[in-house]
């Protein structure tokens, strides 16, 4: 992926089933906006999540992608950090 692509909600779902072991999809994402804790993704879980979204993307995305709270968060964190960095 390149960094001008955004992050999708299948894509979001896919790396926190495979990095954090939390099993959710794209539709689970958009309707009922789980945070984290309701997936039972701990802190360390989320730290696999966004490692494993800056590999994918080729950004670091610091601090602010590791402090969020829900799967929304994160996606808009990520896409706000990649349009900056197109």
């Amino acid at each position: 992926m390149s960094p001008s692509t955004a992050l999708s909600h299948e894509e979001l779902a896919e790396v926190i089933t495979r990095c954090a072991g939390a099993r959710t999809d794209a539709a689970a994402l958009r309707t009922t906006r789980p945070t984290f804790q309701d997936l039972g993704v701990d802190s360390l879980g989320l730290l696999g999540i966004v490692a494993e979204l800056e590999q994918m993307f080729g950004i670091r995305l610091g601090d602010d992608a590791e402090r969020c709270s829900s799967p929304d968060e994160l996606l808009a964190t990520t896409n706000t950090l990649l349009r900056e960095a197109a």
